[in-house]
């Protein structure tokens, strides 16, 4: 596997990404499926499928936006700040995706019909996008700002930061 950075705490950020790619492109082929039913036994089955692969997801996925927030982006915003530009609008991003995954969980119940079950597919889907772009932010904009400006020392610290786990 090649990383597409040097800073070895960014390729823990890099990895976590890898794993979450693959849990979420795991419920998103549901997705897909569930879009394509118009029976509601059928279509309940798959939104208790997506459900239980969302619950895994979101944990992983929560787990991951905590060491961000709490050790990336600080260290990031020190050096380029916090009220304005990319670290504030990338962090921004996690509040969004989220909002539609919490929706997705609280709102997929067995009691919708098949028309509010599609409606909640297409917010699923914009969460997906969201997060797809937003990895894809941080992988090509804030890993190139972190290898132009951060020191030594501070790539140690954030190293030691974000080595923990984040699936069990």
């Amino acid at each position: 596997m090649k990383f597409s950075t040097k800073v070895k705490a960014l390729r823990i950020v890099e990895n976590e990404h890898m794993l979450i790619r693959h849990l979420m492109n795991d419920w998103f082929n549901d997705l897909e499926e569930a879009r394509e039913l118009n029976q509601i036994m059928a279509l309940a089955l798959k939104i208790k499928t997506i459900r239980e692969k969302m619950h895994v997801f979101l944990s992983v996925l929560k787990k991951h936006q905590e060491k961000e927030e709490k050790f990336l982006f600080p260290v990031l915003g020190a050096y380029v700040g916090t009220s304005q530009g990319p670290v504030i609008t990338i962090e921004a991003e996690h509040d969004e995706m989220n909002q539609y995954f919490e929706h997705f969980m609280s709102h997929a119940t067995p009691d919708k019909t098949v028309d509010e079950i599609h409606a909640l597919l297409t917010d699923l889907n914009e969460g997906f996008e969201i997060l797809m772009v937003h990895m894809y932010k941080e992988e090509s904009v804030l890993f190139t700002i972190a290898e132009k400006v951060l020191k030594i020392k501070d790539e140690e610290i954030l190293l030691e930061s974000m080595s923990t786990l984040i699936y069990e």
